[in-house]
């Protein structure tokens, strides 16, 4: 019987590979707690479904953003998903009805973002109960793009960026202020001790790329091609201000300021046929030195 545990790993797949970074079959494994085998499986059950799955040069999996599924769910249905999402029920004649959904492609999507969102707002629930009583957090299985680990971390949470797509917090094992995309969190567990080090708390507005810093931003600059700047909007939606045409030609100027070079510089590093970088002097040192890296 296709029960709610998998029904629940299905949606939960779903949500991650549809989510950035894009993901190993080993990281799927963690994520889910399952064997990397039983990945395949899933995945294997997804296209069946009509639902395409694609893998990048690095052989990580991904959903395609352009999936054009229509799909329907009835009110009853969503409600249900919201609650399977944060615990598995006892069986009900709803699990057959939604089970025959799963099995149509082009009634997936939406209840897949129903639970999604429903996922997200969880999380953003808990971390703001742990922020107005100050209390530490755990998050869970968080994903990590820059190392590309599933590790879980103690942190004091302090606030949301303005969309609440990144939590700031001060980070106990590293002693340091960061941001976590909410999206790369799998739980959050908020933990009955209170916060230790708030005097060491300190928040700054990230920049367009999600990094924070004490000292004023550099400006980098760079031309691209239309594809590399509708995968920066895309990634980046807070840099759509500072992408502007150039005149008469297909290419797109960038200028923006920064706090690190971490997320302009990776994203560099992936369109090198397509990007021009102009400046500043300290960036383009930057990824020369990553270039021999890569090397």
């Amino acid at each position: 019987m296709f029960n709610q545990n998998r029904i629940y790993r299905l949606f939960q797949l779903i949500n991650h590979l549809k989510s950035e970074p894009y993901k190993s079959n080993q990281n799927l494994a963690i994520l889910l707690g399952i064997t990397g085998r039983s990945v395949y499986r899933y995945m294997d059950l997804l296209q069946e479904m009509g639902i395409k799955i694609e893998k990048d040069m690095h052989g990580k999996y991904f959903i395609p953003g352009e999936n054009d599924n229509k799909p329907v769910f009835t009110t009853q249905e969503t409600e249900y998903l919201t609650i399977l999402l944060q615990t598995v029920g006892k069986s009900s004649p709803l699990t057959d009805s939604i089970y025959h959904k799963i099995r149509s492609s082009s009634e997936v999507e939406l209840g897949v973002q129903t639970v999604y969102n429903a996922h997200l707002a969880k999380i953003v629930e808990s971390l703001s109960l742990a922020i107005q009583e100050k209390k530490q957090v755990l998050l869970k299985g968080y994903y990590s793009a820059s190392s590309q680990t599933i590790a879980d971390r103690l942190v004091e949470p302090m606030c949301f960026t303005e969309n609440y797509s990144t939590v700031s917090a001060y980070e106990i094992a590293s002693a340091s202020n960061k941001l976590f995309s909410i999206e790369r969190i799998s739980e959050v567990q908020v933990l009955n001790s209170d916060f230790a080090f708030e005097p060491e708390h300190k928040y700054y507005k990230p920049d367009i790329f999600g990094f924070q810093g004490k000292n004023e931003a550099q400006d980098i600059e760079w031309n691209m091609s239309l594809r590399a700047s509708l995968l920066l909007k895309e990634e980046y939606p807070m840099s759509l201000p500072y992408i502007k045409p150039i005149h008469n030609t297909n290419q797109y100027q960038f200028k923006a300021p920064v706090h690190s070079f971490k997320g302009p510089g990776r994203f560099v590093m992936g369109f090198l046929n397509e990007i021009e970088v102009i400046g500043s002097d300290k960036f383009i040192k930057y990824l020369k030195r990553a270039k021999k890296g890569k090397g």
